[in-house]
């Protein structure tokens, strides 16, 4: 439901935005204030891109926990993680195309983050840009990936997804041997048929989904902000999905063994990600039991807890927050001042 809400709005806007930075920001305010139903429209396109995220992230939970991931269904995982990979790749192109101040600066720390990538981070962050400044180049580029280039990857991902669940079927609640030995169709006995009852269920709980976020994009619309050409906002912050990168790279000291330290930060992200992308390939354990998984489920409850807490600090760090009553002063790195 959000993706297809991402498509028919994204299409939409499309229609009325113009990619140079003498037009991309009358554009915008052009489709919220003359286009019919054109606020709404923006905030669709706004509130979907973290329902998207969200879901995808709650899905691959889901997933892991019932030990979906597991033989014989690891491409059907690698490619779902491809999949939530070019979303966080929606997310970062089109926060940049309105063109405010906020997405220029937010852009400008997103590349130096790129560059400070190991091995090809400087060569990606160039390619970005479009030379050695953010500009109409890389305008143009950010809004070709997000309309043409990363659609086209995201079909072809999903294509091949689909695929595999459509020919492996979803996972039992049996050891992966044991539907081995007695194959899917043994070992799904008594389930229910895709169609009509899992159809109509996925069919309902899309459109639960869709009303929800038309709901908050509604009550909560997208307003206007400043063009690009100001100075760097106070508290500039990425979206929730990113605080947790975004703080953790914090705590890296300018210099690691003659190295710069984000540089050296950057490669257990790096790995972090390889090693989701893989699991299948790195749990090789056949349980998919709850019970019978004790280790690696407190491995996921472990990173899910650290991932909250960075997340949390991101967003309050540098701030000003009252809590019972209290004020307190946190820096940087979420600490009382």
């Amino acid at each position: 439901a959000a993706l297809a809400l991402e498509c028919v709005s994204g299409l939409v806007l499309a229609f009325h935005y113009r990619a140079t930075p003498e037009a991309a920001h009358a554009s915008v305010a052009q489709i919220r204030d003359a286009v019919p139903l054109g606020w709404l429209w923006l905030s669709v396109h706004a509130w979907g891109t973290h329902a998207l995220v969200g879901l995808a992230l709650l899905h691959a939970a889901k997933v892991f926990i019932s030990g979906g991931h597991k033989r014989p269904r690891e491409l059907t995982w690698v490619s779902g993680a491809l999949a939530l990979f070019v979303v966080l790749g929606f997310s970062v192109t089109g926060h940049f195309l309105p063109w405010t101040n906020e997405a220029y600066w937010g852009t400008v720390v997103r590349l130096g983050h790129t560059t400070e990538a190991p091995l090809v981070g400087p060569l990606a962050a160039r390619l970005l840009r479009g030379g050695d400044d953010i500009g109409a180049a890389t305008l143009t580029r950010f809004y070709a990936l997000h309309v043409v280039g990363l659609p086209a990857i995201l079909a072809a991902i999903l294509w091949l997804h689909l695929r595999f669940v459509k020919r492996l079927g979803l996972a039992p609640a049996v050891r992966t041997d044991e539907e081995q030995e007695r194959g899917h169709a043994a070992c799904s006995e008594g389930g229910e048929a895709w169609i009509p009852q899992h159809a109509l269920r996925a069919a309902a709980a899309a459109t639960v989904a869709a009303g929800i976020i038309i709901t908050v994009a509604a009550l909560c619309p997208a307003g206007p902000s400043p063009k690009a050409g100001g100075a760097t906002p106070d508290g500039l912050r990425p979206e929730w999905f990113f605080l947790a990168l975004f703080q953790y790279l914090k705590y890296w000291p300018a210099r690691v063994l003659g190295m710069p330290g984000e540089t050296i930060g950057q490669i257990l992200p790096i790995l972090v990600l390889a090693a989701f992308a893989m699991l299948p390939f790195l749990d090789r354990s056949p349980e998919r039991r709850l019970a019978n998984r004790k280790r690696a489920l407190a491995i996921f409850a472990a990173g899910a807890l650290v991932w909250v807490a960075l997340t949390f600090l991101g967003a309050v760090a540098d701030n000003r927050e009252q809590v019972f009553g209290r004020v307190w002063n946190l820096d940087t790195y979420g600490r009382p001042k």
